[in-house]
């Protein structure tokens, strides 16, 4: 069963997931309803002699071909647009859009080491680069009802971003930056994992994100945050 979904569009996963469970469940009961009447009619009891030809109806059995490529084809522009939405097109179209509908968004930088998640926030100025950058480490706290932009990036072997209340997975690939962005609705506390086998402590490499309404996280930010108060805040999360 799926986490509860928290995004604004993680809808567009899941009717990926649907529809493919429910093709191949209807797919899977005609081809054994097929299977056994096979069995049933053409058992050597009732056909003691090979048949001479194969019977109309079986012959209309390859009709099941033209549907699951129907299904594949549905199923491969649906994936596509989900896709398509979350990862393919530009970020800055993407940031664009958004200002333009007058919606609010924030950036975060990720970095995954073994066995470990750094995040990076641009401080309360919005711009990287400056001195009121700041790191957490296993802790990610994002605004609710905002888009958040990330990049992602690995320091040292193949890693997986991955968010399962919010619909979201993409690899940390060394010497490489990729990017997702997402909208989460619901406030509260979730699970980040990495979704790559990178080592012997794979199963190890946990973060804690955390969605908080919008205010809230703007008074966070302002809060002059200091490398005591963040290490704090790694304990807490190490203490989970």
């Amino acid at each position: 069963m799926l986490p509860a979904d928290i995004s604004a569009y993680g809808y567009l996963v899941d009717r990926v997931i649907n529809i493919s469970i429910g093709g191949i469940i209807i797919v899977g009961v005609i081809s054994f309803a097929i299977l056994i009447y096979m069995l049933i009619a053409f058992s050597k009891s009732k056909n003691p002699h090979p048949l001479s030809e194969v019977p109309p109806l079986l012959k209309k059995v390859v009709l099941i071909d033209y549907v699951m490529i129907i299904f594949d084809i549905l199923l491969l522009v649906i994936s596509s647009y989900a896709w398509f939405f979350f990862f393919i097109r530009p970020t800055d179209k993407i940031k664009k859009e958004i200002v333009q509908k007058g919606e609010d968004y924030i950036e975060v930088r990720v970095i995954g080491r073994q066995y470990f998640w750094t995040f990076h926030y641009p401080g309360k100025d919005g711009r990287f680069g400056t001195a009121d950058d700041f790191k957490l480490g296993n802790l990610m706290i994002v605004p609710q009802d905002t888009n958040v932009f990330v990049e992602i990036e690995s320091k040292d072997v193949l890693h997986s971003f991955f968010i399962p209340s919010a619909r979201m997975k993409y690899d940390a690939i060394p010497g490489r930056k990729t990017h997702l962005w997402f909208k989460l609705v619901e406030a509260g506390e979730y699970e980040i994992v990495c979704a790559e086998l990178c080592g012997a402590m794979h199963y190890n490499m946990k973060a804690v994100l955390r969605v908080v309404p919008k205010n809230e996280f703007k008074n966070w930010l302002e809060q002059p945050y200091n490398f005591a108060e963040r290490k704090n805040l790694i304990q807490e999360v190490k203490m989970r």
